[in-house]
């Protein structure tokens, strides 16, 4: 579903994801709950993910659970609640010991910008708590989700996997100073992220760099190639026209109800996860209404015709 979704998913250093080794792994975070499914269905290996704890309501917690996600508590959650972390931490290392993987989003919170944001200390704790219990060498795996557009479907994302860390190398550090252990081991993540992400840092010419470089002409370049962009030698092309309202004729129920959605949700930041989330279910159980009521009234023939009409004409208008 990810995959009809973006135009263009694109993988770089897959290589570089350790086998049968315990594994913590660290994305940037743009673009909610669709971060974590991009690198858990692309993952060659399986995942564990450590998700921030409000959004295990009751009836949801059960599902959760069962696709290996664990709450994070944080400041904002209440000062109370931080101490509910220890409890998960321990479930970490137990996965660890396992030679299982972890994901967590050392950023603690999600922002529309492509720039790094500071990270919080988290991830670096988990990993030099865990690793302190371990026979074996913890590795931390920085990802990069690199969008060409953060709310557009049939857009393109390069998710480039940087080099491993190893956090044993941080422990003796850790062990005679736990303050500057730490901010050894978070600076030693927040650098192998920054080296996964297109533009890292929010430079003078961020702005101007940002336009340059995320635009449909540059979607076949690698990784490398998009970091060495001369902004000099690049102009930005202007909008084209959009045909987006041949979809939505062709389906205005489904668009009708995501942007009923959309309305009710203010963080930009949602609206990709929710588009894809309410998407997979209301444009297939549309089609399917269609072609029944159409089956029913004027005969099969003309059922499937206008299905095929209704899908390609979504697809079409967000191609190129």
């Amino acid at each position: 579903m990810l995959q009809l979704y973006f135009r263009r998913i694109k993988i770089e250093g897959i290589d570089n994801v350790p086998k049968n080794t315990p594994l913590l792994i660290t994305p940037n975070h743009q673009n909610a709950l669709i971060d974590a499914l991009l690198v858990g269905a692309f993952s060659p290996i399986p995942l564990h993910y450590l998700t921030r704890s409000d959004v295990f309501k009751p009836w949801l917690t059960p599902l959760l659970k069962r696709v290996n996600m664990m709450p994070i508590y944080r400041i904002r959650d209440g000062y109370s609640k931080l101490s509910l972390n220890d409890q998960v931490f321990a479930s970490c290392k137990e996965v660890f010991k396992k030679k299982g993987s972890v994901l967590i989003f050392p950023e603690g919170n999600h922002g529309k910008e492509y720039f790094l944001r500071p990270l919080t200390k988290g991830a670096a704790r988990l990993a030099l708590q865990s690793q302190a219990e371990l026979d074996d060498d913890l590795m931390v795996l920085p990802v990069g989700l690199n969008f060409f557009n953060h709310r557009k479907p049939q857009s393109t994302v390069l998710i480039k996997y940087g080099e491993p860390v190893s956090v044993k190398e941080f422990l003796s550090a850790y062990q005679e100073s736990q303050t500057k252990g730490l901010i050894s081991m978070r600076d030693a993540i927040s650098e192998g992220m920054r080296r996964t992400l297109i533009i890292p840092d929010q430079t003078e010419d961020y702005e101007e760099r940002k336009r340059a470089v995320f635009q449909e002409q540059h979607e076949d370049l690698s990784f490398t190639e998009l970091k060495e962009i001369n902004l000099s030698e690049v102009s930005v092309e202007d909008g084209r026209a959009s045909k987006h309202w041949l979809a939505k004729v062709l389906n205005p129920v489904p668009f009708l109800i995501i942007h009923r959605v959309l309305s009710r949700v203010e963080d930009v930041v949602f609206h990709s996860t929710l588009k894809f989330g309410v998407g997979i279910f209301a444009f297939p159980i549309w089609w399917a209404v269609v072609f029944l009521l159409l089956s029913l009234s004027v005969g099969i023939n003309i059922a499937i015709l206008a299905v095929i009409v209704m899908v390609t004409g979504l697809f079409y208008s967000y191609q190129r």
